[in-house]
């Protein structure tokens, strides 16, 4: 089971085809593609994992900000074409392609003269992200390597960087639940400050990513236990972006254990 991976409908390098034919050569039998606001690479995958026997759960990973910062919400066994995920992915397909402008923008003043066009020929069928133009900067030979022109121009407080359309933590877990899906703080050990799990709770988090490609054992363990203490479900992945990306950990690759039970999930959904 593998229950984070991302695809080309968003910042992974894989289709949802090479994605479902990577877990049935490693004997995978549940998956989930986790694309940042978009739901195209699951419609996808669904078609050609039945044709393999892999049951690809309804995912998505929701950007969001506000009082408690930059957090990421997993989504969950959600109706994929409820009205308001569909209207939610299109308003943040157009709203990101408003923002790479205005970071371009932005760029140009300070010397960066990269192209917009090319930075969404990079997001290709997926939403654009700043590691589009990140990878662009390098292109144009500003930088050696992507990380490097993120860390420098694109982060929070630095020169690229731009603010987005109010999208909060509170208004994620209010969509997911209203498509009928459950809401799962994505990777909580790997955020750069503290995170304040009470408010997150009393707004109608289901759950915490507890088991991650970047969590080391201790904080998996005190995830583990957040979540006992809340009565919160837990869920796991390799967040797979590709072989050569900023995630390289294989489909497949993080050990889950206790195990994932996802008649447990069921019947939390059944409760909501």
């Amino acid at each position: 089971m593998d229950l984070h991976i991302h695809s080309i409908y968003s910042d992974g390098h894989w289709t949802p085809e090479e994605i479902v034919e990577e877990a049935d050569n490693k004997g995978i039998d549940t998956i989930a593609i986790t694309d940042h606001d978009a739901i195209e690479g699951y419609f996808l995958a669904k078609t050609y994992a039945e044709k393999k026997g892999i049951t690809v759960l309804p995912g998505i990973e929701l950007n969001t900000d506000g009082e408690w910062g930059e957090i990421h919400i997993l989504g969950y066994l959600f109706q994929a074409d409820h009205p308001s995920i569909l209207s939610h992915v299109a308003w943040r397909k157009q709203e990101r392609e408003e923002w790479g402008r205005k970071i371009i923008q932005k760029l140009r003043k300070k010397g960066y003269s990269i192209s917009f066009d090319n930075c969404l020929e990079r997001a290709g069928k997926g939403v654009l992200v700043r590691t589009h133009i990140a990878e662009e900067l390098v292109a144009s030979g500003y930088f050696q390597h992507w990380r490097e022109a993120y860390e420098c121009l694109l982060q929070k407080g630095k020169p690229g960087f731009v603010e987005r359309k109010s999208f909060s933590v509170t208004d994620a877990i209010r969509l997911i639940h209203e498509a009928g899906g459950l809401a799962f703080l994505a990777h909580p050990g790997i955020y750069s400050f503290p995170i304040a799990i009470k408010p997150l709770v009393a707004n109608g988090l289901d759950g915490i990513e507890v088991f991650h490609s970047k969590h080391s054992e201790s904080e998996t363990k005190k995830w583990l236990e957040i979540a006992c203490h809340y009565q919160l479900l837990i869920s796991g992945g390799s967040d797979f972006h590709g072989p050569n990306s900023r995630n390289p950990y294989p489909i497949g690759s993080v050990k889950m254990d206790p195990p994932i039970s996802l008649k447990e999930w069921e019947r939390r959904k059944s409760a909501l």
